[in-house]
């Protein structure tokens, strides 16, 4: 029996109109503060908790205040399964299915049965603050008129919940105390008569040797002597020394867990754990709960007679775990095991977990399709799944990693795609150059390596977060130049921006199809920047002529050549029989030799690479550059290039000759964001 899908209308942030959220054996919620996280918990706590419903469960719309509001109702949904898809009944619920077939709910012939269970709320404005209230709890048995069939206690006890606040006390839940989860596990045990009854016995003969200690019958003498200087009821005569402890239930509130062995000879109690280890070994608890409340399903369903049974109780048939924000007091490194204990108990029969989570460390570890990204829209919370490529496609996995490995833009105010590491770390440094207010802003930069950018555009449009695109232009590089513009026009209007926007030309007619299909085969370069601002209206911006790096270069030579030893830079043979010379020491007249010349033609090749151009759309200066580009970005790593050269530079020379197309970037980032100077 497993949670598949839950309907939210009118409660707390979700507005008048269903909001239907998909479940998964584990399901994390992402998105901003108060975007409607917890009230998803919350939910499946007035559903099946003791949660009570208060009047601030009810939706207020933007235009209303709370005393404004006379009648309000709002109603929760909870679609329950029994059957995987894919086990073909082989793995089929029957513990779950025994509690509730009678009211299960088939679409269609040959379809799957399923649950659904609902609670509907009313408020009525009455003589106190919180109004009057009102609940039912019901199955849906059929979609149209009478469809609804009141549930009992018992069948609602039969789902439980287990609630993990974002600010909690582990201790407390680790204390042997009625509700608790120490409790539930000890309580769990099928204890037969015969065990109470030694248990009791060595009881007695503890306070029977007690007793004969001298020391403690002179204190009971004493005790009960004052005793009845202060009362005359026989009933009371006699004053006792003893464990205080002669049934099983209150032996079992006395006992604690401790842990050895330690570094001293006294073992460590709970409360000694710091509080990582504390929500570690409660997350331990709540598996081995789960474990156990298994182990019970399996006896019954094994028809064990219930003196033979080791565990005496009449479990759950689904115990959804909430955990808010599991990164709580747990250092970094043990992340990874609190998602390897969540996702061992989501791996059982009978559990579910759903999470908050704030911390990218935690969402990196979790599957995109398991994520859930909210955002509040016109004062509601919007849900929407990870859009993922087809998985026969084969941007499939290249997405679906990437998403993985910068779970950050989940978070982002705005995200930044660029080409790879190089644009990782320069666009934060000219960014906060030019923007002072840039860590008020949340901007994340994600590098694409300049594929499947439509994906990643269509997921940051489905989540509503703005983006900007930083692509290389590549001139004369294979697919690059005119090519890479046709790209992002292509993948630009596979987006949904329509032709008449985006192909208009200068006399007001639209360009064909063919004209765009051929685009990549355009010789003249007078129309590519006109083109290029085309597509900066789109916030798709070009690291031009080349790439980032290359830019760099142009603008900042000086600070990369400064970060060569003595003994480094390119070497060329400038006449037959002499040593070779170090190009960044060569004089006008060695530049002007033929084996200069030849170099540069051949770095030239080898910077436009496979099947590219001869450099014919490059000044004279540009050419000599990339012996310099083919010495720094094509045999040596270019993060580390860059960094070194970024702290030679001091920022007043780094902001004087800023490339302007961060410039632009980062202007365009303020009108996304409304921030002003």
């Amino acid at each position: 029996m497993k949670l598949t899908k839950l309907v939210l209308n009118n409660y707390r942030s979700f507005g008048p109109n269903d909001t239907t959220i998909n479940i998964t054996d584990l399901t994390a919620f992402v998105g901003h503060n108060s975007s409607g996280k917890t009230t998803i918990l919350s939910a499946l706590q007035k559903l099946f908790g003791n949660s009570r419903i208060n009047k601030s469960d009810f939706h207020i719309p933007l235009d209303k205040t709370s005393d404004e509001i006379v009648e309000s109702n709002f109603y929760i949904e909870s679609y329950f399964d029994f059957f995987d898809e894919d086990s073909e009944g082989e793995d089929e619920d029957d513990y779950g299915i025994a509690q509730y077939f009678e009211n299960f709910i088939v679409d269609q012939p040959g379809g799957n049965p399923y649950i659904v269970i609902r609670l509907d709320a009313s408020f009525k404005k009455g003589s106190s603050p919180e109004g009057i209230i009102d609940c039912k709890y019901y199955y849906v048995v059929n979609k149209g008129e009478n469809g609804l069939k009141p549930i009992s206690a018992n069948d609602r006890d039969k789902i439980q919940v287990l609630y993990i606040p974002a600010v909690r006390n582990p201790s407390e839940q680790l204390k042997n105390a009625t509700g608790t989860i120490l409790w539930r596990i000890l309580n769990q045990i099928n204890w037969k008569d015969s065990d109470k009854e030694l248990i009791n016995n060595k009881i007695d003969e503890l306070d029977k040797q007690v007793a004969e200690q001298s020391g403690i019958s002179q204190v009971r003498k004493v005790v009960s002597s004052q005793w009845r200087n202060y009362h005359s009821d026989s009933r009371y005569n006699e004053a006792n020394i003893k464990f205080g402890s002669s049934d099983l239930d209150s032996i079992l509130q006395k006992l604690e867990v401790e842990f050895t062995p330690s570094h001293t000879e006294k073992s460590f109690k709970v409360n000694d754990l710091g509080d990582g280890l504390k929500s570690l070994f409660y997350l331990t608890l709540i598996d081995s709960l789960l474990e156990l409340e298994n182990e019970a399903i399996t006896e019954i369903k094994n028809k064990i007679v219930q003196e033979e049974r080791v565990l005496n109780i009449d479990p759950p048939a689904l115990t959804l775990i909430l955990v808010e924000e599991p990164e709580n007091h747990v250092s970094p490194h043990l992340l990874g095991k609190v998602i390897k204990n969540l996702n061992n108990i989501r791996s059982k029969n009978n559990s579910q977990v759903l999470i908050t989570s704030h911390s990218p460390s935690i969402i990196k570890r979790v599957d995109p399709t398991e994520i859930r990204h909210l955002r509040i829209e016109n004062g509601k919370t919007i849900v929407n799944e990870i859009l993922l490529p087809k998985k026969i496609d084969e941007s499939y996995k290249y997405v679906k990693e990437a998403i993985k490995a910068y779970p950050e833009l989940y978070f982002a105010s705005l995200v930044l795609l660029g080409e790879g590491d190089s644009e990782e770390i320069l666009i934060p440094k000219f960014l906060g150059l030019y923007m002072e207010e840039l860590d008020d802003v949340d901007i994340s930069v994600v590098p694409l390596g300049g594929r499947h950018v439509n994906h990643f555009w269509k997921l940051l449009n489905q989540l509503n977060i703005p983006y900007i695109t930083l692509l290389d232009l590549d001139r004369e590089r294979d697919g690059g130049g005119w090519g890479r513009i046709k790209y992002a026009l292509k993948q630009l209007l596979e987006n949904g921006s329509t032709r008449e926007d985006l192909l208009k030309l200068e006399d007001g007619s639209v360009l064909s199809v063919h004209d765009l299909d051929n685009m990549h085969n355009w010789e003249t370069n007078d129309l590519i920047d006109g083109w290029i601002k085309v597509l900066e209206l789109q916030n798709v911006y070009f690291s031009n002529p080349l790439d980032v790096d290359f830019l760099m270069l142009e603008n900042y030579l000086d600070a990369y050549l400064a970060t060569l030893e003595k003994n480094e830079g390119p070497l060329i043979k400038i006449t037959e029989g002499e040593k070779q010379k170090r190009v960044n020491e060569l004089s006008e007249d060695d530049k002007k030799s033929t084996a200069y010349q030849e170099r540069v033609n051949s770095d030239v090749r080898r910077a436009l690479k496979k099947n590219g151009g001869d450099g014919k759309t490059y000044t004279k200066e540009q050419k000599e550059l990339m012996v310099w580009y083919g010495y720094f970005f094509l045999t040596r790593g270019k993060p580390v290039t860059h960094l070194q050269a970024i702290n030679y530079i001091d920022e007043d020379v780094l902001l004087e000759k800023i490339p302007e197309v961060f410039i632009n970037i980062a202007e365009k980032i303020k009108l996304l964001l409304n921030k002003e100077e």
